[in-house]
């Protein structure tokens, strides 16, 4: 049985109910019927002592947490008024024609839009005063809504007609951290190998090296995700010995990674995930990989229940939700066909985004995952004497350049074979959800039969909104 993963189904129904204009009552009865369904239809129907008691206690949490979720956000917008006070630079990139920022102030964390001359750096401690006010209205049409992005990043408003002046102080704890590795990573390594371990390290984009990897369909490697997270605390766990601290250490390294890379929202997911395994481990409980994942994505919507729209959350969670259904029920070939299963299930959620989709991709991800897996962590050990300021430490560094240029060749002569882009249709969308349904359906516990004919109304329910 999968709870965690009941109630998060429930809860995402919900938000995408609102999302597409149902009153809350509505919204919440959906969040119901998915949650009786899951109970009564799946495998959740067992007569084991206390099963009834614990299967009414999931389906009230999955009513109960879904109207909380819509509350907070359909609560009154951010009230207008005149804000000057010192804060911390949290995130700066460009936007459009200029570049923003978010900035942390004692009076709650607002955006603020800067002119293209901006030289403003993340962590530098400034003074900024302006009309703040809520974020426009959510577009009719599903294009870009900037409050729901921003909201997902912790912003409580956007700051009007911003006037922005540095002041002393430099940053520190993980803020300085961010900064001194960014600064000795752009100065010091060749550009494929600087652009990956920017990624990798502070999850920064490197824009022309963001662009080569959406060509090949590979942007999930310059995402830090459950791949990065998993790749430092196997490292951890290697070189810690056996003990008591051996986990708590692991940890605690985990978390000050996830933190120093940017926190983004795939990043948290994978480390709730792997806490949760930990914890398990702690008490002496097996742990579900479906339910692990679910809860860490139940997690992130508690705390800022706008991650149901960041792009990021959705495929993270989906990804990770789709491996670990493969993974608890024990499909022989399952993993074997994960990038297959990945592209099919995604593909429709990501040509809308970004217009289409290549096709390379889905050869290209069959020796991307364990490509990387070692390039990266090999990367950073030869990058190590050039950062480090060492003699001679460029030869190493030459090296790591080498073997990406090496991946470059390979993965543009895979888009040169197969140059073809799914783009957005009704076709994609009902195959994505499909497979995605019928996976999960049977990672909980469904027969495989009624869970491909409940995948097939799932689709069309979804994709007919």
């Amino acid at each position: 049985m999968a709870p965690a993963f009941v109630v998060l189904a429930g809860i995402c129904v919900s938000l995408f109910l609102d999302a597409e204009g149902a009153p809350w009552w509505a919204s919440v009865s959906g969040a119901a019927l998915v949650a009786m369904f899951l109970v009564l239809a799946g495998s959740f129907g067992s007569s084991l002592p206390g099963s009834r008691e614990a299967l009414t206690l999931i389906f009230l949490f999955t009513i109960l947490s879904s109207f909380f979720l819509l509350c907070r956000i359909d609560e009154s917008a951010f009230i207008e008024r005149q804000v000057s006070s010192k804060g911390t630079i949290l995130y700066e990139r460009p936007w459009g024609r200029g570049r923003v920022a978010l900035v942390r102030t004692d009076n709650g964390r607002f955006v603020a839009h800067l002119p293209p001359s901006s030289v403003l750096r993340e962590g530098d401690r400034v003074r900024i005063s302006g009309l703040a006010g809520s974020f426009g209205p959510s577009p009719d049409d599903g294009g870009f809504d900037e409050g729901r992005y921003w909201k997902a990043r912790g912003a409580s408003g956007k700051m009007r007609r911003p006037e922005v002046s540095l002041v002393e102080g430099e940053p520190g704890g993980i803020l300085w951290l961010r900064r001194e590795l960014r600064e000795k990573i752009l100065r010091d390594l060749p550009p494929l190998m600087r652009g990956h371990l920017l990624a990798a390290m502070l999850g920064a984009r490197d824009p022309e090296l963001a662009e080569k990897h959406s060509v090949w369909g590979t942007s999930h490697l310059l995402a830090v995700s459950g791949l990065h997270v998993g790749m430092v605390v196997l490292l951890v766990l290697c070189c810690l010995p056996r003990g008591a601290l051996r986990l708590p250490l692991a940890s605690l390294v985990m978390w000050l990674y996830v933190l120093s890379a940017g926190a983004a929202p795939s990043a948290l997911r994978a480390g709730l995930m792997l806490q949760a395994g930990f914890v398990g481990k702690w008490i002496g409980r097996p742990v579900s990989a479906v339910n692990a994942v679910s809860l860490a994505g139940l997690s992130l919507l508690f705390w800022r229940p706008w991650f149901f729209w960041d792009l990021g959350w959705r495929l993270s969670v989906l990804a990770a939700l789709l491996l670990s259904s493969l993974y608890d029920r024990e499909f022989r070939r399952g993993w074997s066909l994960a990038p297959v299963v990945l592209w099919i299930a995604t593909a429709g959620m990501v040509s809308e985004v970004f217009g289409s989709v290549p096709v390379a991709g889905i050869v290209i991800n069959f020796v991307a995952v364990p490509v990387f897996g070692i390039l990266l962590p090999l990367a950073f050990i030869l990058a190590i004497p050039s950062l480090a300021g060492i003699p001679g430490g460029w030869t190493a560094a030459a090296a790591g350049e080498a073997l990406f240029v090496l991946w470059t060749r390979f993965a543009d002569a895979m888009v040169s074979i197969l140059p073809w882009k799914a783009v957005p249709s009704f076709f994609l969308n009902i195959s994505g959800i499909a497979v995605a349904a019928f996976i999960l359906l049977v990672g909980t516990g469904f027969r495989r039969a009624p869970a491909a004919a409940f995948s097939v109304i799932i689709a069309f329910f979804l994709a007919g909104f």
